[in-house]
């Protein structure tokens, strides 16, 4: 198989779960949240404390955006900002107690309605899926390391 042909499988792939996605769009409906400040809360408690430009830089956010989403979590109470002590043009941030209960509900709803998506398949074709994403997963970790 050429590179091309891999590149094309893994933009459909993308293109389908991404279409998936969009399915679990309910779990963010009547949230006081938008779907992107959820997002961002459910990352950054995954990473735990993390510096801005490095967290920005991971999830390809420009700070600036990512201020903006920030700002609103922290009027919520949801995540805390702190300075380095070190060098004060450094900014933490971190996911506040009701933050991390919230992350987690998010999680759950997230989970389950996957769970909801999978049940139109027979048991064989969720072992083969379950299979093939354990080796999916494994080639795309060593894709990330070779190009970190």
């Amino acid at each position: 198989m050429t590179h091309t042909e891999v590149t094309s499988l893994m933009a459909e792939n993308m293109r389908i779960m991404g279409r998936l996605a969009n399915r679990l769009q309910p779990l963010f409906e009547g949230s006081k949240q938008s779907r992107q400040q959820m997002t961002v809360l459910v990352r950054l408690y995954l990473s735990g404390k993390i510096k801005l430009k490095d967290f920005s830089a991971r999830e390809v956010i420009s700070t600036a955006n990512l201020c903006s989403v920030f700002r609103k979590l922290e009027q919520d109470k949801l995540v805390v900002r702190s300075t380095d002590p070190d060098d004060h043009r450094d900014t933490w941030y971190e996911v506040t107690k009701s933050g991390k209960v919230l992350a987690e509900k998010i999680i759950d709803k997230f989970m389950t309605a996957l769970e909801s998506l999978c049940k139109c398949l027979p048991e064989s074709e969720q072992d083969r899926l379950a299979e093939t994403s354990r080796t999916i997963n494994e080639i795309l970790k060593k894709m990330e390391q070779a190009n970190a």
